[in-house]
């Protein structure tokens, strides 16, 4: 694959309009940023109870660390392609605009997730069992990339209309539902309505075919994820130590794994938790651990390079770093200690069952638009003459809604719904 392909600034519509003073794949930021997709993600739990208390991080400022370390990331990367391609060689290419792309992929990485996350896409896709849609899988990053093409911006009608840079970056699993049996990836992040609208994302940029519906990532796609792998995993420890789920000692001791602390940095950490407290010290061991986590990976990025440039790269960026090994122990305490904790746990037993009841409620309308149930339930839902036409139209329309909905219109939509506000 080829940085000059790679890079490629079009975009679908066609409309490759630019300001002066603006690059298009800075307007790709301003525009996922200001959406109300993104938006609504700081009304989306994270892990924890949103309302818990004031510090813990919801979707949206989960998103905004992961842009903020993987444009760091970029920033090491474009180094790390004029020393494998030469100065020469790369002087023409919009190496500094590979920041904003990165950022741009990252706001968007959990753009298309549900309300109540894991726990609501379950909920979705249990709820139709039963009936002729049963099996479908319901996937956030499909759903994320069917909203930046197609649902965001209806009046454009095509999406936030992206470069086709951006959202082969954004594309983190780069195939088909269909075509992941060949086992390239173990989640897929196209759905087969996107298909066309991703071969030719494909297409522009040169991403190089494994199989049918199956691409090689785009190697800034690499990035996106493991600064989502770092950023949730670290911030997730100190959510846990803030709530109260974990002590101090622990949280310091699975951060500073992370970090690698040696003793002048413990100790500073020591004065932090004396003069300050003991948040004001995990604060201190958390920023180090991003640190050494971005040291990490831009020497795996360099190690890698040709693997990730010749589509031979399988695994993230985490999983073959030196950090592996004390990523996944990390990871084994998140699960054990934090993820499994009660008050996380009955957060997903609430959203499963609020989800699984609207579900149940929406796809009356699905089957019988014109009863008069179905055509309340279609007024609530905002569907028009040409949303209601098709049954498969309609089952699309109340998937794009549920997910679309944040935590709490989830919640005051069932209560409200099913008289429990009565």
């Amino acid at each position: 694959m080829q940085w000059e392909q790679l890079l490629c600034n079009e975009r679908l519509s066609g409309n490759n309009y630019e300001r002066h003073d603006r690059t298009r794949f800075n307007q790709d930021y301003g525009r996922v940023l200001y959406s109300g997709a993104f938006r609504r993600l700081q009304d989306k739990t994270q892990v924890f109870p949103l309302g818990r208390n004031d510090y813990v991080r919801t979707r949206l400022t989960h998103s905004l660390e992961v842009a903020n370390v993987g444009g760091t990331l970029a920033m090491y990367l474009a180094d790390i392609i004029r020393k494998h391609e030469g100065v020469a060689a790369t002087e023409a290419l919009p190496l500094a605009e590979m920041k904003d792309i990165v950022a741009t992929a990252c706001l968007a990485h959990d753009i298309g997730n549900p309300p109540f996350g894991h726990s609501g896409e379950k909920a979705i896709e249990n709820a139709l069992e039963g009936t002729e849609f049963a099996g479908f899988a319901f996937e956030g990053n499909a759903q994320g990339f069917r909203l930046l093409t197609r649902t965001c911006d209806p009046i454009r009608g095509c999406g936030l209309d992206l470069t086709v840079a951006t959202l082969g970056s954004f594309t983190k699993y780069p195939c088909t539902r269909s075509s992941q049996q060949d086992a390239f990836y173990h989640k897929f992040g196209i759905n087969e309505g996107e298909k066309e609208i991703f071969a030719r994302v494909a297409e522009s940029c040169g991403l190089q075919p494994l199989a049918r519906d199956v691409w090689a990532r785009h190697p800034l796609a690499f990035l996106m994820e493991a600064a989502d792998d770092i950023s949730y995993l670290i911030a997730d420890i100190e959510d846990a130590f803030v709530s109260r789920i974990i002590s101090y000692d622990e949280a310091r001791g699975r951060l500073g794994l992370l970090a690698a602390l040696e003793t002048k940095t413990l100790d500073h950490a020591e004065e932090e938790r004396e003069a300050h407290g003991e948040t004001a010290a995990i604060r201190f061991i958390r920023a180090v651990a991003v640190g050494r986590c971005i040291r990490a990976l831009t020497e795996t990025l360099d190690q890698r390079y040709d693997d990730m440039m010749h589509g031979r790269l399988m695994q993230s960026l985490t999983e073959v770093s030196s950090l592996a090994p004390r990523y996944e122990v990390v990871k084994d305490y998140s699960v054990q200690r934090i993820y499994r904790h009660e008050s996380v746990v009955k957060v997903e037993i609430t959203g499963y069952n609020i989800i699984s009841r609207l579900m149940e409620l929406f796809l009356e309308w699905v089957e019988n638009p014109k009863s008069n149930l179905g055509r309340k339930i279609g007024a609530v839902l905002h569907a028009d003459a040409t949303t209601a036409a098709e049954k498969q139209t309609r089952f699309l329309h109340v998937i794009d809604y549920v997910s679309g909905m944040t935590d709490s219109y989830a919640l005051q939509s069932y209560k409200s719904l099913f008289g429990l506000d009565a």
